[in-house]
């Protein structure tokens, strides 16, 4: 056992947020809010107020499952009947810091695009009101804030690990409203985990930093103590929470949203490679394509933790928690929207389903810490029983071999004879084929055999090395979190005009073009209207000599391919030997900037 104890340890890790400067909203205590809550159940299809704010607290919270059994709950922060006059005392005390117009400069035409069909599948799905946001602002300052942060702890060991979860509730998501972002909804629950490993004189080591964030899974949601690039204060962590979406960040920055559509995967891949290829470090996108939704993480606002502008006040939490376990509802307003973009969160304990979420069953899981030996021992010690294993399947093999081998010996046999009868020279023709085939699988147990024979020398060479098995601190990651942008850059006046009128200016460029063409005409017109904004977007941007390399390869490709039509049509050996040659020139391109270049 740890000579430490639960609440020792999450102390010891806990870790340091820093915010951007304007958030509202900071991790706190779940009993005032709750006090300000108001509570709903869903009966029939309609929504019925059950418990009014005011006579809400957290253990009839606690026992809300057992009071109204079968009925979908839900809390409500913003009362219906304060809202308007919340909302306005909000917008004459505060304005928000970062302008939403300037997330739009961030990305091209197609994400402008993007940003329209989202805000219009707002009219069409469950969305907050209008005016929650700044109402719940307004209500959290004078119902909740006490000027410090709470976060809820929770200790788990398995696997070798000791997981520190830290649960940071906020009374609102204002991403949507204040800076522009995808969503907003009331109540907010994100999480740190801190995976710690415990040595045989009972002290503990860190290996591992976990954070939620928008967009990534298992292993990119975790980062090595040891990584150069994980921001550490002592033994504290520092995670960069996002403006009004909470989401962590592990550095300092700004990050553009991205999607990544499984059917256009391949096409942006291949076409990200060429651009890296021409112009490096060019690009800010890491994967899919960018919408203008950033999550402004820059750290340059209060900071909260050991040393900052707040103290954490830790609370223990675990299964047998009441309000944890007893409440399965949502936390706050529920939009019934059908994405669940708007909808509250459950607690730390549930999904909005009912069902137990994946971390806080299996902390491990979670980040991809399932498959990683908690330390070198342990990792020694499950090579050695991957080579037991190894060695069991080799003899297999083995005997599968001898087997098979008398297999083949016998049929060769049988087929002798046969072949010199000649009323069983078909049945021989028969064993002809059988044995085609037991070769041909002899062979691939061979091919296995010497593949394990291969892998378990390999195992056995590093067991003998004193190199450490245990992969680099920043092997695991495929799809690391990186800014595009630091936060301190300033686009162009230009660029903000254009970003804001360019879309609306698009849509009714294109409407225009259905207006004035028709038949055959439609297309080319409407081609030439978006190659012409793109154009103008790529200088605004300046990022117009990429963009008409960009446009020229794809030219160049489609003559290729035409060309290889035509040639083929004509003469095949044109069809081979002119592709060939634009390759090489294209090469030789590369490589002699790159040469000049160096």
């Amino acid at each position: 056992m740890s000579n430490e104890s639960d609440l020792e340890l999450l102390r010891r890790y806990e870790p340091v947020l820093r915010y951007t400067r304007g958030e509202l909203f900071f991790p706190t205590d779940v009993r005032p809010y709750v006090e300000a809550c108001s509570l709903w159940v869903e009966e029939g299809g309609k929504e019925r107020e059950v418990v009014p704010a005011g006579e809400l607290d957290l253990d009839r919270l606690a026992g809300a499952d057992r009071e109204f059994p079968g009925r979908y709950a839900h809390l409500r922060f913003v009362q219906e009947s304060s809202l308007r006059a919340e909302a306005r005392r909000f917008r004459r005390t505060m304005r928000p810091v970062i302008p939403k117009h300037g997330r739009l400069a961030a990305v091209g035409v197609l994400g402008r695009l993007l940003d329209v069909l989202v805000k219009f599948s707002l009219l069409i799905r469950g969305a907050v009101p209008g005016g929650v946001a700044a109402a719940a602002a307004t209500r959290y300052r004078d119902r909740v804030d006490d000027g410090g942060a709470v976060y809820y702890g929770r200790v788990v060991r398995e696997g070798g690990y000791i997981a520190l979860q830290y649960w940071f509730f906020y009374a609102m998501n204002d991403w949507r409203s204040i800076y522009g972002g995808v969503n907003d909804h009331e109540a907010d629950w994100e999480k740190i985990t801190v995976y710690v490993v415990e040595e045989p004189d009972g002290s503990t080591r860190p290996l591992w930093v976990g954070a939620s964030s928008h967009e990534y899974r298992g292993d990119d949601l975790r980062r090595s103590w040891d990584d150069p690039s994980l921001h550490r204060i002592n033994d504290h962590p520092v995670v960069y929470p996002g403006a009004g979406s909470h989401s962590h960040q592990m550095l300092p920055g700004d990050y553009l949203i991205q999607v990544d559509p499984s059917v256009l995967r391949g096409v942006v891949r291949f076409w990200r490679r060429i651009t890296e290829r021409l112009f490096p470090g060019s690009s800010a996108m890491r994967h899919g394509i960018g919408v203008p939704f950033v999550d402004y993480a820059r750290g340059d606002g209060v900071v909260v933790g050991p040393g900052g502008d707040r103290e954490w006040r830790p609370v223990l939490v675990d299964d047998r928690t009441p309000w944890v376990r007893g409440f399965r509802g949502l936390w706050g307003r529920d939009t019934r929207d059908f994405f669940d973009g708007e909808r509250a969160p459950s607690g730390p304990r549930y999904e909005r389903d009912g069902n137990v979420r994946r971390s806080w069953a299996d902390p491990l899981e979670w980040v991809g810490l399932q498959k990683v030996p908690a330390s070198e021992e342990a990792a020694r010690a499950g090579l050695r029983e991957h080579i037991a294993d190894l060695d069991e399947r080799i003899a297999r093999a083995d005997e599968d071999i001898v087997e098979r081998r008398d297999r083949l010996r016998r049929l060769s046999s049988a087929r002798v004879v046969l072949k010199r009868d000649a009323h069983s020279r078909e049945r021989a023709s028969e064993y002809t084929e059988r044995i085609a085939e037991g070769e041909r699988e002899l062979a691939e147990v061979h091919h296995r055999r010497a593949l394990m024979v291969d892998e378990r020398e390999a195992h056995q060479e590093a067991l003998a090395s004193d190199a450490p098995i245990a992969l680099g601190p920043t092997d695991h990651l495929h799809a690391p979190h990186l800014p595009f942008a630091s936060g301190e850059q300033r686009a162009s006046r230009f660029l903000h005009i254009w970003a804001t009128l360019s879309t609306p200016l698009l849509i009714i460029a294109l409407g225009a073009s259905l207006f004035f063409f028709r038949g055959t005409d439609v297309v080319p017109a409407m081609l030439g209207i978006v190659l012409a904004f793109a154009t103008i977007d790529a200088f605004a941007r300046r990022k117009l000599w990429s963009f008409l390399t960009g446009v020229a390869i794809l030219v160049l490709v489609a003559a290729v391919i035409a060309g290889i039509i035509v040639a083929f049509m004509l003469n095949w050996r044109i069809a081979v030997v002119v592709p060939t040659g634009i390759v090489v020139a294209i090469l030789l391109f590369v490589n002699i900037r790159d040469l000049v270049r160096k």
